[in-house]
């Protein structure tokens, strides 16, 4: 599967702190209040049962679950060790997080069934070919409760993250579109969000330097490796073709897929 390069980043000024400075903040908390809206729509038995799949340092897992008033217990599920002991030194504290696996999607043995499974942009590292993707988004629905609800977010193929790529990244059925159709063809209730998230580009587009630049193509091509100077002024070209008003959009999906 695709690897995510840049958890041991910590730098204020490397890739995985400075993606999180372009975004538009009011554009992703109203996809975490869109998310949380949905959470509170299950209905559970007894406490809330919930998985993040990939939830890296907890950031967003956070998010959802500080906004949550009735009773629940959430999963971590985390390949990356160092992030997943990040996630519940954040999240401990204040949310009622049960069990902690360090495992990948491939290789996780849930010990029961959830009433929510979530998962946000990790859908591009679940597997490198097509057959074994459609194994993990089967095995997702196994992991839920006969009234359960299985919530991915991730990119549709019109967003601009993709349109600005030199090299195409990710394969195409990580995008929202194939995952919205598989399901369907199961014969499953599939009910699709359209969200906005903009990421701010000005800086980059009002100076001469590299700098920024590079460290932005980094994240958008998921690379540990600088790109060149050429490459980068190609880069820039696309960048200034997509955007808008200083900004490009990544038109977020919610997907939320039912059994019934």
């Amino acid at each position: 599967m695709a690897k995510w390069h840049f958890w041991g980043e910590k730098e204020f000024s490397d890739v995985y702190e400075n993606i999180y400075i372009r975004s538009v903040m009011e554009d992703w908390f109203s996809i975490v209040f869109k998310i949380v809206k949905e959470f509170r729509k299950v209905k559970a038995v007894g406490k809330k049962q919930i998985v993040d799949i990939g939830c890296g340092e907890g950031h967003t897992t956070k998010q959802i679950l500080d906004r949550l008033d009735e009773h629940y217990e959430c999963d971590l599920l985390e390949p990356n060790e160092n992030a997943l002991a990040s996630a519940e030194a954040f999240l401990i504290p204040e949310n009622n997080i049960r069990e902690s696996y360090p495992r990948t999607l491939a290789t996780f043995k849930p010990e029961k069934k959830y009433d929510i499974v979530f998962t946000s942009h990790t859908n591009y590292y679940w597997a490198l070919n097509q057959k074994d993707y459609d194994v993990q988004l089967t095995k997702l629905l196994s992991f839920l409760n006969e009234n359960g609800k299985l919530i991915i977010l991730t990119l549709p193929e019109e967003s601009d993250h993709y349109r600005i790529m030199l090299k195409q990244t990710y394969p195409s059925f990580n995008y929202a579109q194939y995952i919205i159709s598989f399901y369907k063809k199961l014969g499953l209730r599939v009910e699709v969000n359209k969200l906005k998230m903009r990421m701010y580009v000005g800086d980059i587009l009002s100076t001469k330097k590299f700098f920024d630049l590079k460290i932005f193509y980094r994240f958008i091509h998921n690379t540990d490796s600088y790109p060149s100077d050429k490459e980068s002024r190609e880069f820039l070209k696309k960048i200034r073709k997509c955007q808008k008003n200083d900004y490009l959009d990544f038109k977020d999906y919610s997907i939320v897929i039912l059994k019934k």
